[in-house]
């Protein structure tokens, strides 16, 4: 079975690549698992940048050199420590992230100096909560007493041609959007219960930057690393 390793940025991912993507990965021979970013001595999650990305991503490889690794960014809020971030301001939201992703890639290969296939970034536009407005009637149903917006969040949904276009400002990010909800919409609980019941499918189909994504990784497992020709970092 093809391993991968998802560094993720928080729980919130780590519960989602735990429960919804690596069920499904399983069924294409690939054994997904989490990694989150160490921000301090016995402290993982939040606290992004670019300096610990690395070193998440480079130990990783060195202590499982038949294996994949990948990552789960969030857009939004994303440190300045990664090239693009700044300059990449303008851009249509999967031009920008798809541009960080190159810089990443190319900044991570070179660092380490591995096989360029073996690394392939994911940041998410504009960050997780845009994959719950993929099917706001289930996302409803996560909570009983949340039924009361369905009508509102029905806008935000309606208002964009995909999740993944919701605005990003500190007001109008996907997050914000939910903060119309009571009880209160709680990330780390919430999202990985709600991503299960929307379902892998339904994100795939209404979030392309994330279907592209899911689809590069499927690829990894018709040809088990360990087959390929040797590299200096196993």
């Amino acid at each position: 079975m093809t391993r991968l390793f998802i560094v993720s940025e928080g729980p919130t991912e780590e519960a989602f690549v735990k429960t919804v993507l690596a069920p499904v990965l399983r069924l294409s021979n690939i054994h997904a698992k989490p990694v989150l970013v160490e921000t301090s001595r016995g402290h993982r999650g939040g606290g992004l940048n670019l300096e610990r990305t690395r070193r998440a991503v480079r130990n990783t490889l060195l202590q499982h050199g038949d294996a994949y690794v990948s990552t789960m960014f969030d857009l939004y809020a994303l440190d300045r420590t990664f090239a693009g971030v700044t300059d990449s301001v303008g851009l249509a939201t999967s031009n920008r992230a798809a541009r960080i992703e190159q810089l990443l890639h190319a900044d991570i290969v070179a660092y380490v100096g591995c096989r360029p296939e073996r690394f392939m970034p994911h940041i998410q536009p504009h960050e997780f909560e845009s994959l719950l407005f993929s099917d706001i009637d289930k996302l409803c149903d996560t909570q009983p007493e949340w039924d009361r917006h369905r009508a509102v969040l029905l806008k935000v949904r309606a208002d964009v041609t995909n999740p993944e276009w919701i605005n990003d400002s500190p007001h109008t990010a996907p997050s914000k959007r939910l903060e119309i909800l009571r009880p209160q919409y709680r990330k780390t609980t919430h999202g990985p219960a709600s991503a299960v019941r929307i379902t892998l499918d339904k994100i795939r189909e209404q979030c392309p930057h994330f279907r592209q994504w899911f689809e590069r990784l499927l690829q990894i497992g018709a040809q088990p690393l360990a087959a390929r020709l040797p590299e200096s970092i196993s």
